[in-house]
């Protein structure tokens, strides 16, 4: 238990927040977090080899990664492999070392120990302001089951309500967004009801195709009960589709059933039928016939409107206030990077906690990570989605080789 206890409150209770949790109860503070498939990538693997007491298996490996010609041909192969996953799983795996909630994932969690710090999970709460006087931090906030207010005093508050963060917002009011001018299909569909030939095809790699204006991927993950045998997976594949943003098409495709347009995410549930019996027949259409079968045995899609913004200021009120995870940047989909980005800044709160690095030290390594990752995410959906022979992807290839010399210079000069 640490000697003087901090009063933490975490804005947030997604991954970012549980990962940020864990750390801080582990090192014996008391805090209050107020608040589909996805790659485990390095700092995400360290994260849960480091501190989740369930050993609860989370991922399906994914071998290798394979590219796929219009006759479902390998036209190259890259010998990486990738831990998949899926959000429920980590939350839940998360949930059990945090707070000890029992789930059908985690249904023996870790016992609870006194010599850590205190945690608490606060379900509908939403944070209406945040306030800086004589050195304490003033969190207030609303239940949004009973409308009651209440306002809570902390020595560190963690903004990680994630990228369309409320705080940021009031707090960093002029952080600049834009729509990147593609969206992401996704979905699933059990490893069950897919051909033989099509698992044979996929045999658990991550497999691409690309052709003009887009690409898929796809890959297994745990199934939705975190079965990681065979037969019992999912296939999870995102499909990127190019929409400009004055035209009438990415206005219908963002438009649910109801007639309501979204900015970020359409969920599953709201997207309306009679677009996604055309998404389909655009799959049969353009698709190799393997991943046409992925999306024609897909019953509950969504769409993810791809968005750029502007990396926030890492701290506030003299260093006790920090945006970590998507508060603080948020990467176009395509680098698997949003969780990993989670793990790391967690880890890195804890050498900052324990007196390893100073806060300047947490904020350059935060930003390095945040500005390197966000303009990679750009390449590769300027690659991938544009092309090569386009403007936007000559300056983003420009920007992106910037950022490397940029970073390798400070890395020379301070290590």
């Amino acid at each position: 238990m640490a000697e003087n206890p901090l009063s933490v409150v975490i804005v947030g209770g997604s991954l970012t927040a549980l990962f940020h949790g864990i750390v801080l109860r582990r090192l014996g503070h008391n805090q209050m977090s107020l608040g589909a498939g996805i790659a485990a990538m390095e700092h995400v693997q360290a994260f849960i080899e480091k501190y989740d007491e369930t050993k609860t298996p989370y991922s399906v490996t994914s071998p290798n990664v394979q590219y796929l010609d219009q006759n479902v041909k390998v036209k190259s192969t890259w010998n990486i492999s990738i831990a998949m996953t899926s959000w429920k799983i980590l939350y839940n795996v998360m949930r059990a070392n945090f707070d000890g909630l029992t789930s059908d994932i985690c249904a023996q969690p870790p016992k609870l120990t006194g010599r850590r710090g205190a945690a608490i999970y606060e379900h509908g709460k939403e944070v209406t302001e945040v306030e800086y006087n004589d050195g304490l931090v003033t969190v207030k906030c609303r239940d949004t089951g009973t409308e009651i207010y209440e306002t809570v005093h902390a020595d560190l508050v963690l903004v990680a309500d994630g990228s369309s963060s409320k705080v940021r917002q009031a707090l960093q009011p002029n952080l600049k967004h834009s729509y990147a001018g593609y969206v992401a299909w996704r979905g699933t569909a059990p490893e069950r009801e897919i051909s033989e030939k099509t698992k044979a095809t996929f045999a658990c790699k991550t497999t691409f195709f690309a052709y003009k204006r887009g690409y898929i991927v796809l890959y297994t993950i745990p199934g939705e009960d975190g079965n990681t045998s065979p037969g019992h997976r999912q296939l999870n594949w995102v499909w990127y589709n190019q929409h400009p943003e004055s035209s009438q098409e990415y206005i219908d495709v963002m438009t649910d059933i109801d007639g309501h347009r979204h900015r970020t995410t359409l969920p599953i549930g709201k997207v309306d039928p009679q677009k996604w019996e055309r998404q389909k027949a655009l799959a049969l259409g353009i698709l190799p016939e393997s991943f046409a079968e992925m999306v024609q045995k897909t019953t509950k899609p969504f769409i993810s409107a791809v968005n750029d913004r502007e990396i926030a200021k890492p701290s506030m009120f003299d260093r006790k206030l920090l945006f970590v995870g998507d508060s603080l940047a948020t990467f176009r989909p395509h680098v698997a990077s949003s969780t990993n980005q989670a793990a790391l800044n967690a880890q890195l709160l804890e050498q900052l906690m324990r007196g390893e690095i100073s806060s300047e030290e947490w904020e350059a390594k935060v930003l390095a990570f945040a500005n390197f990752t966000k303009v990679r995410s750009e390449l590769w959906g300027a690659y991938y989605v544009f092309g090569i022979a386009t403007p936007i992807f000559v300056s983003t290839f420009f920007r992106y080789w910037k950022t490397v010399v940029v970073q390798a210079f400070w890395r020379r000069i301070y290590g």
